[in-house]
């Protein structure tokens, strides 16, 4: 079987092989973790997250400025404090708006722009809306069962009838928050994924004439080089990893 295959050569060109890959892994990254440094550094002095939460949140109420003066009020106080509000943690920022829509919810008539946006498309039964169903009884049932014998009877079967429907328009605002929480937290790691390529492919592109010594590379080949260590780059530490324990098994 060693005639056939020299195991011992053969486990050489493979640690001779995994030395190289081992040392491009660890400038590659060295470079994602420069690179991500910066962009958190980046986003702290430009205050980027606010400024994507703040066109996430616009974008979901469709611009509608009414509609963001209740949600803001609800959220944090007033419209003013909005900063407070697109500044924090995409999850810290959407329980503020959960807390924010189980008070429309609660008084529909007390924040009518924000409950409509929410409960829009809520089903239908016996041609009535469940959104408009809820909307309806809620003053009723903030003054209380009549004393009357037959207007009690009326109230407890129309309370029935609407708590379903609450019931139903809150698990479809629960499902309309966690997609937006969804869509915000996907955007917000492809947009922070781009920037670390592109930052990364960027100082690969200037530093690469020093690591050959300043002779002349050929913008092709350097554009090609920098694009493919960009893309690399944030995965770089995991291969790094994978490798090390390769080398001390052996």
């Amino acid at each position: 079987m060693d005639s056939v295959l020299n195991l011992g050569s053969l486990a050489e060109v493979i640690q001779g092989f995994s030395g190289r890959v081992l040392d491009y892994a660890l400038v590659l990254a060295a470079v994602g973790t420069l690179t991500m440094a910066l962009v958190e550094l980046l986003k702290a002095v430009t205050r980027g997250r606010l400024i994507f939460h703040w066109w996430m949140v616009g974008r979901w109420i469709g611009w509608n400025e009414s509609v963001k003066i209740e949600l803001l009020t609800l959220a944090v106080g007033d419209s003013k404090s909005a900063s407070a509000l697109y500044d924090q943690p995409s999850e810290k920022m959407l329980g503020q708006i959960q807390a924010a829509a189980n008070v429309a919810l609660d008084f529909p008539t007390v924040y009518p722009l924000f409950y409509e946006f929410l409960t829009a498309g809520s089903a239908r039964v016996e041609n009535l809306a469940d959104h408009e169903r809820w909307r309806r009884f809620a003053p009723r049932m903030a003054k209380g069962v009549p004393a009357e014998a037959t207007l009690k009877a009326e109230f407890e079967a129309e309370s029935r009838e609407s708590t379903q429907a609450r019931a139903r328009v809150g698990n479809l605002v629960t499902r309309k928050l966690d997609a937006f929480q969804t869509k915000v937290e996907y955007r917000w790691a492809r947009l922070n994924q781009i920037v670390a390529v592109v930052g990364g492919a960027a100082f690969l592109y200037y530093v690469l004439p020093v690591a050959v010594n300043a002779r002349p590379v050929p913008v092709f080949t350097r554009l090609l080089a920098a694009l493919i260590g960009g893309l690399v780059a944030p995965f770089a530490k995991d291969v790094v990893n994978a490798l090390t324990g390769l080398r001390a098994r052996r």
